[in-house]
């Protein structure tokens, strides 16, 4: 398949949402892949036409997951969940792992990988942070340093055991899940990217790629993913 269609979960109807959905879509698309916004159905038979229509999903950044997801009351600092994309993204997360399709998780898509696997969230690290996490004024440019586990898949496709990336969120992985390891940490220590173990390609990153195309290497990381998509379609047939 020269062009894999990549599912990616509706994010909303607002202005903000709409321009954040065309940023994901956009480098897919230079990519070199399709994309299919999934609109929030619980249903299985959604989620089985979503599988077999896609060859890999992305998992998008939004709202705080509720906490009760995770096993907590909400904190203070904790801002408004989105009920509906919870239950629909958890649901469809785990009929995407169980069919072990590419996967490529950023920012909220990072921590709902995180909770789809048992781990939790801080649920605001405003007080606790060296550098701002929360800059969406900068959010073209790379305003604090990561850690690249060597090994890790992230660090082959940038191509570095070192990165300076945007920030985005005010929570952060907190207990991560049985089955993930941590691939990127920041200075102060807080999860930057996550893997599953014995998984043919997952990458989950806390920054935001799709801000930052005009750093050829984060573009790279879209790469990676469309051509794991094409691989994995040529196998299935």
């Amino acid at each position: 398949m020269l062009y894999p269609t990549v599912g990616v979960p509706f994010m909303g109807r607002d202005l903000l949402y709409r321009y954040q959905q065309y940023k994901y879509t956009r480098c897919l698309q230079r990519a070199g892949a399709s994309v299919l916004l999934l609109m929030p159905d619980s249903s299985e038979e959604a989620r089985a036409a979503a599988i077999n229509r896609c060859a890999g999903f992305l998992f998008p950044g939004g709202p705080d997951i509720r906490p009760d997801r995770y096993g907590q009351k909400p904190q203070p600092g904790c801002q408004k969940p989105d009920p509906v994309r919870d239950t629909f993204e958890l649901q469809l997360l785990d009929v995407v792992l169980a069919a072990r399709k590419p996967l490529f998780c950023i920012g909220r898509g990072m921590q709902l990988l995180n909770v789809a696997f048992g781990g939790t969230l801080i649920q605001d690290i405003t007080d606790k942070q060296e550098y701002p996490h929360m800059d969406f004024a900068n959010r073209a440019s790379a305003t604090h340093p990561v850690e690249l586990d060597p090994d890790s898949v992230v660090s082959r496709l940038l191509k570095s055991d070192v990165a300076t990336v945007n920030s985005l969120h005010h929570q952060a992985a907190d207990t991560i899940g049985e089955g993930l390891w941590i691939a990127a940490d920041s200075p102060e220590g807080y999860p930057e990217a996550l893997e599953i173990d014995d998984y043919p390609f997952s990458l989950a990153v806390q920054w935001h790629p799709e801000y930052m195309t005009r750093v050829v290497t984060q573009q790279g990381l879209f790469q990676g993913f469309a051509e794991a998509c094409r691989q994995f379609s040529q196998k299935m047939g």
